[in-house]
């Protein structure tokens, strides 16, 4: 690759000389060693490239991780929608319940307070006409007649 054949260069630095021979037996060290053992370039690359592949795996790992946690937190919130479902069917069959019982409640009540007044306005009747039997009798008379009117 080189031609041997070079005119005597002298390369100066500071006190050390370099001349073209040697620069070329510098070169060609240099091209044998990386002819010679290609996996020389290899080796710096191969640390790099084993990095990055364990990257990649340690990314795949934790990615399939998060997925797995993604999906037993959407099953159990599938779980939990499940549940407060049920349970607020429960509570809505409850409250229908406790509805109906309390209409039924009032309906009594209802009838119990008509029954009152009427159970009043008869135990008033029935006060009068023991005061006017009580009374003398013109009293009684008027009573009876303005009952039977």
């Amino acid at each position: 690759m080189f031609s041997t054949t070079l005119e005597p260069v002298h390369i100066c630095f500071d006190d050390a000389t370099i001349t073209g021979d040697e620069i070329t037996e510098i070169l060609a060290f240099l091209q044998s060693d990386t002819s010679d053992n290609p996996s020389c370039s290899n080796e710096l690359v191969a640390p790099v490239d084993e990095r990055k592949r364990k990257r990649t795996i340690s990314n795949r790992e934790s990615a399939k991780r998060s997925r797995l946690r993604k999906k037993r937190r959407f099953e159990d919130l599938t779980e939990e929608i499940n549940r407060l479902k049920l349970k607020n069917q429960e509570l809505v069959n409850q409250l229908a319940n406790v509805l109906s019982c309390g209409n039924g409640i009032s309906q009594e009540n209802n009838r119990l307070k008509t029954e009152s007044v009427c159970l009043e306005i008869r135990l008033l009747e029935l006060y009068r006409f023991l005061v006017a039997m009580q009374s003398p009798i013109s009293t009684r008379l008027n009573y009876i007649t303005k009952l039977l009117i």
